[in-house]
């Protein structure tokens, strides 16, 4: 069962969102254990207490005291599984809102419009988070939750999964990359480079012929590959717009 969360500082968007919420939720027939709304960024922080444990959380950007990102960076500190979704009535904050790895945007004044393709983004994303692939590694047989692999590195015969634990784990498995790619794609990870190939839920933006995950590591992009993966990469993401 699900646990959301809405956090606006208008009453009546919150309530819109809400109401959009329970519609949406009883049409795919999926049951939720709460959602709980919140009148600002201060309210939620101190009554969730750094234990954000909501599966999606809807927030707005604008709000006083403390603003929707500022929120976003302290759940992000503990919970890099939530998915967050940013309210707004301004599209001006779309690279930070990539940095967040917010699912998507959702301007204020389209949001019957906005919001079907939202939830269905948000169903995929959570079937995601379910999903376990088990593989032989040197190191014993282990299953992977797949939205826990942030990349594979192909280095001399031997594959090395960085995997995200309660501390960074790594696994290694002899093969390459071709081998495992056909399955993985499909979980929205990318080829980057000959080898590496990495979950876009992890890169915080590519620039400079490099792909930037979310805690500084950066991978390079051949200029020849670049541009194609830089459009899979927006692709994947979304417009969030």
């Amino acid at each position: 069962m699900l646990k959301i969360a809405v956090c606006d500082d208008e009453k009546y968007c919150g309530e819109k969102i809400v109401s959009l919420l329970e519609e949406s939720l009883d049409q795919y027939g999926i049951s939720v254990y709460g959602i709980d709304t919140y009148l600002s960024g201060r309210e939620f922080v101190e009554k969730n207490d750094k234990s954000y444990e909501y599966d999606v959380i809807f927030l707005d950007i604008n709000m006083p005291d403390i603003n929707g990102l500022e929120v976003a960076k302290k759940i992000r500190e503990v919970c890099p599984d939530v998915l967050l979704v940013f309210i707004t009535a301004f599209i001006d904050f779309a690279l930070e809102g990539y940095k967040m790895e917010a699912v998507r945007y959702l301007l204020k004044d389209m949001l019957d419009e906005m919001f079907p393709e939202c939830m269905e983004i948000l169903i995929r994303k959570l079937s995601l988070q379910a999903k376990k692939i088990r593989y032989n590694f040197i190191e014993g047989e282990v299953e992977l939750a797949v939205d826990r692999i942030r990349y594979i590195e192909s280095n001399m015969h031997k594959l090395i999964f960085n995997v995200l634990g309660k501390k960074q784990v790594q696994y290694r498995l002899y093969g390459k990359l071709d081998d495992i790619e056909p399955e993985l794609l499909k979980y929205d990870f990318l080829r980057v480079h000959k080898s590496f190939l990495v979950n876009v839920k992890y890169i915080a933006e590519i620039v400079n012929y490099k792909a930037y995950l979310n805690d500084g590591v950066a991978l390079p992009i051949p200029r020849e590959r670049y541009q194609k993966v830089k459009e899979r990469y927006y692709e994947i993401k979304g417009d969030m717009i």
